[in-house]
């Protein structure tokens, strides 16, 4: 875990999310967060959705991977690269509209690897539409000395 403060570590995600081109593109913002504990907020939009009305199989692992990514970035700041090895996702009802939240975890950082797991659930009845778990890569060789 870096040396960072703790309060620095939290401000840097803050920044990250508030400042996401990606982010704001999806409708996602940072509803929660805490050291290796992240919740982002997606509001489903009609371009989230599939010819079928449903929200569009690929958009889900895109919000799993930001959760788990920022509760891995809770623990280093901007002192590192968070990089996104494996996604593992488990899809477990399908979604038309509303908000989503999507909960990330640290399950164990190391190093250089680190895993991750997410819940991400309707907003308004809090029913889990999927779950999964990740594999990161922590860069620090970009970290300023």
């Amino acid at each position: 875990m870096s040396g960072i403060p703790l309060e620095s570590r939290l401000a840097a995600v803050r920044e990250f999310a508030q400042t996401s081109p990606y982010y704001q593109a999806m409708g996602m913002s940072l509803a929660e967060v805490a050291e290796g504990h992240v919740v982002l907020r997606v509001a489903i939009q009609d371009t989230h959705l599939n010819a079928d009305g449903i929200v569009h199989g690929g958009v889900l692992p895109a919000i799993a991977d930001g959760a788990m990514g920022n509760a891995l970035r809770t623990l280093s700041g901007a002192d590192a690269q968070v990089l996104t090895a494996e996604v593992h996702l488990h899809y477990l009802r399908p979604v038309r509209s509303g908000s989503l939240l999507a909960e990330g975890r640290v399950i164990q950082s190391g190093h250089r690897l680190s895993f991750a797991e997410v819940e991400i659930r309707e907003e308004s009845s809090g029913k889990t539409v999927a779950r999964g778990s990740g594999v990161f890569v922590i860069d620090t060789s970009q970290a300023s000395s």
